[in-house]
């Protein structure tokens, strides 16, 4: 089931999950799907680990950044076995460099099970450190002056990891060393091979301890986060493992850390991973998040029958293959703002403005960028989701995004059904880029452009904040800003001069090139001013204009010829002034004119004081 089935349809899941989040949602779908997976048995050639419960199922995703998402038994503790070996590896390689290492152990895949005892026979170094040839060889490298401050260095180490203290299963670890005499033998023919220094003993049960230390699938989830994260916790902000191994570390898990699955595990996962024969998997995307799994049944290899499945289905269904190209940005959300900095072109009433500045936390425009894939969506989605105190209408700006696949429609969907919840509602905007197929015109309120995105928005506002005004058609101008403090036998003249016209939603009142002969009021509908390109389109509304406002006032400074068209978004009663008229009144009435001019200046004033706010406040 591809993850946008299974985001979308949460009506058809358990109650239970209904108060999860989306990501929680889809790794418990499968859970559910993978919870039935019978296949495999649990690795009992160590005693302990024989006894774990075959139906444990745990799923933990943390993103580089520290956000964690998890499932089923994912606090379950167990023990953590070869997914030690990379992290061990990470440790030889700060205490002895690559030369030291590379001197003793090799980085090639050996297409032989994880306890096989062979070696590269041109060097006889074992074919790489994941392998536990490999991996006691790496072990017997980690510095300390006694037993027990290796031992030490190892728990630190794997502390800083996980952010917390680890401690050592005693009981696995001396089942280990009961049954360890295949690694026994391992470990003395890497020392008869130059390979291993010190005492092997003493090397061996560092290696016994290292794998028997305690876990949680989350822990695993976080370490693997770390190396994510360019060896820095996401969690604790400490770095856990020099910055100039993490790609070591990682190239060596993307080859060999599935064992003799590690071809086909690249094939049809394509993350660096690495598993553990007590059920665990961690699976690692550079720079974006890390998948932890935890079912100790295991397949031939050694691996975790459903850890794998589960790995293939999400790394399909989040487009995860390390392979596939996705653009890097700095961040998803390239800036967030709200009614107090930005507003739509439409020139409102006093008002109708007094209300959205009351209310200017009800919209919020994020501006998205780059391409939207699992972790950037999961991201920006969570930059969303903090922001929604007092949010009532969310514009999603996605004009100067690029690409959108599966798993981002997705998420933009369930972000859309979460808003919905809340009694919220996701507007796109610039929504082209999505297409018809992954994301309906149904799953949101979509428009081309974040001015007429916010237009609406503004109107459900004052559509809730008061009673629907319905407009008096008629020759009345009272009320008009322009024509603020006017006498009324002054107004009377004027509506004597004007003239009323009916328009049909679409017509052209003025056009660009037009003589600017005369001013206009809008006594119902609502008209738009927009440039027109050389090619003819119409690109940009500049303003918009309802009932009880003006325009072409430009013509009472300037004359001239019209700069831009004026176009009814709706039909339109207008009433038409001619400035032959307006300047016949004004010779009859000084005062006449003199009330327009400082009604118009006022107006331009506070247009002016708007737009400065307003590129302050949106100034990248």
């Amino acid at each position: 089931m591809p993850m946008q089935d299974t985001l979308v349809n949460v009506d058809s899941r358990r109650a239970e999950t209904e108060t999860l989040g989306p990501i929680e949602r889809y790794l418990t779908t499968l859970l559910d799907e993978f919870r039935s997976l019978d296949d495999g048995a649990v690795a009992d050639y160590i005693p302990e680990l024989g006894k774990a419960d075959p139906s444990l199922f745990g799923i933990c995703l943390v993103t580089a950044n520290g956000h964690v998402y998890e499932v089923g038994d994912s606090a379950r503790p167990f023990t953590i076995q070869s997914i030690s070996k990379p992290f061990v590896l990470g440790m030889a390689l700060e205490d002895r460099g690559r030369d030291a290492l590379l001197a003793r152990i090799g980085v090639e895949p050996s297409g032989n099970p994880f306890n096989a005892i062979v070696v590269d026979e041109a060097s006889n170094r074992p074919f790489n450190p994941m392998v536990n040839s490999g991996a006691i060889v790496a072990t017997g490298l980690i510095e300390g002056p006694s037993v027990a401050a290796r031992q030490d260095r190892v728990l630190d180490s794997f502390a800083r990891f996980i952010g917390h203290d680890v401690e050592v299963d005693e009981d696995v670890f001396e089942s280990e060393r009961l049954t360890g005499d295949r690694n026994r033998a391992i470990g003395y023919l890497m020392r008869g091979f130059g390979m291993l220094e010190g005492d092997c003993d003493e090397t061996l049960d560092l290696y016994f301890r290292q794998c028997s230390l305690r876990v949680t699938c989350r822990d695993v989830a976080t370490m693997g986060a770390t190396l994510a994260n360019g060896g820095v916790n996401p969690m604790t902000g400490v770095r856990a493992l020099d910055e100039r191994y993490v790609p070591d570390v990682l190239s060596v898990m993307s080859s060999c850390g599935m064992y003799d699955y590690s071809g086909e595990w690249v094939y049809r996962v394509g993350i660096p991973a690495k598993s553990g024969v007590s059920g665990g998997i961690v699976g690692i995307l550079p720079g974006q998040l890390a998948i932890a799994v935890f079912s100790p049944p295991l397949d031939p290899q050694g691996n975790s029958v459903r850890g794998v499945r589960v790995c293939e289905r999400i790394s399909h269904d989040l487009s995860l293959h390390v392979l596939r190209v996705h653009s890097t940005i700095a961040s998803v959300v390239r800036r967030s703002y709200d009614g107090a900095a930005a507003r739509s072109n439409h020139v409102r009433p006093v008002p109708d403005n007094e209300i959205l500045d009351r209310d200017d936390r009800a919209i919020v425009v994020h501006e998205l960028q780059g391409d939207l894939y699992f972790a950037s969506m999961e991201a920006a989605f969570r930059a969303i989701a903090d922001d929604l105190a007092g949010r009532r209408y969310v514009v999603v700006d996605l004009r100067r995004v690029v690409n959108v696949d599966n798993a981002a429609d997705s998420l933009l969907r369930e972000l859309a059904a979460t808003l919905e919840a809340e009694a919220r509602t996701l507007v796109l905007a610039h929504a082209d880029v999505l297409g018809p197929e992954t994301m309906p015109a149904e799953t949101a309120t979509r428009f081309v452009d974040v001015d007429t995105a916010l237009d609406w928005c503004e109107s459900q506002v004052l559509r809730a904040a008061r009673p629907a005004l319905v407009p008096v058609v008629g020759r009345s101008l009272a009320g008009q800003p322009l024509l603020y403090g006017l006498p009324a036998e002054q107004l009377a003249v004027l509506e004597a001069a004007a003239t009323v016209q009916t328009t049909a939603a679409g017509e052209i009142v003025i056009r660009e090139g037009d003589p600017a002969d005369a001013l206009y009021f809008v006594l119902a509908g609502r008209v738009s001013v927009r440039l027109v390109l050389a090619d003819g389109r119409r690109d940009r509304r500049l303003a918009a204009f309802g009932p009880g406002l003006s325009f072409g006032e430009t013509a009472l400074v300037a004359g001239g010829v019209r700069t831009a068209d004026v176009v009814t978004d709706e039909p339109a009663t207008l009433a038409r002034v001619a400035l032959d008229d307006l300047r016949h009144i004004g010779e009859e009435c000084p005062s006449f004119m003199a009330t327009i001019y400082e009604n118009l200046a006022r107006q331009l004033s506070t247009l002016l004081q708007r737009a400065n706010a307003q590129v302050r406040a949106l100034d990248p």
